[in-house]
């Protein structure tokens, strides 16, 4: 199984090499990934060649083999992805954001807030996308708001959000 777990943001220089940002909780396992794919079936593979850290927080720099700057800059705003056995294991506290895609948000009271729709890394925290019909809005993910993710129930609790949701309203 194919997981996202970064995104090309643009190229960097003129030899090849992309800036990537990650797609996921842990940022520097991508300088552990070897190769790539495009698609979620497998095609369009790209073998690294090199892996650097990048100007500003937690961009990734990479040059793939067989890929030089006409190339990169088709790889614009791709999605890239990695099979699931060729991750590795975890901490504890770590997880991948594919795994809470689709999570019900609720909160202790028992209020359905929503589901959770896209993870954005945004610096030192990531911001969770929840919708609930046509309403949608954003959490931090951080304890100030999110009280426990529970993986096996497919739940994140989160604590009194109301006053967060409001302010976003147009």
């Amino acid at each position: 199984m194919l997981i996202p777990i970064a995104k090309i943001l643009t190229t960097h220089g003129i030899k090849g090499e992309v800036k990537v940002s990650p797609l996921t909780f842990n940022f520097e396992l991508l300088f552990r990934i070897k190769k790539f794919y495009l698609s979620k079936n497998k095609t369009d593979l790209l073998e690294v060649r090199s892996v650097r850290k990048g100007p500003g927080f937690e961009i990734i720099l990479i040059k793939f083999k067989n890929v030089d700057f006409e190339k990169a800059k088709t790889l614009i705003n791709q999605t890239l992805y990695v099979d699931l056995q060729d991750l590795p294991s975890l901490e504890e506290d770590e997880f991948y954001y594919h795994q809470i895609l689709n999570f019900e948000v609720k909160d202790k009271k028992g209020n359905y807030w929503g589901k959770v729709k896209e993870i954005m890394p945004i610096g030192e925290y990531d911001l969770i996308l929840v919708k609930k019909d046509k309403e949608e809005f954003y959490i931090p993910l951080v304890e100030e708001y999110v009280e426990e993710i529970d993986f096996q129930a497919g739940i994140i609790l989160v604590k009194d959000i109301k006053d967060l949701v409001e302010s976003q309203k147009i």
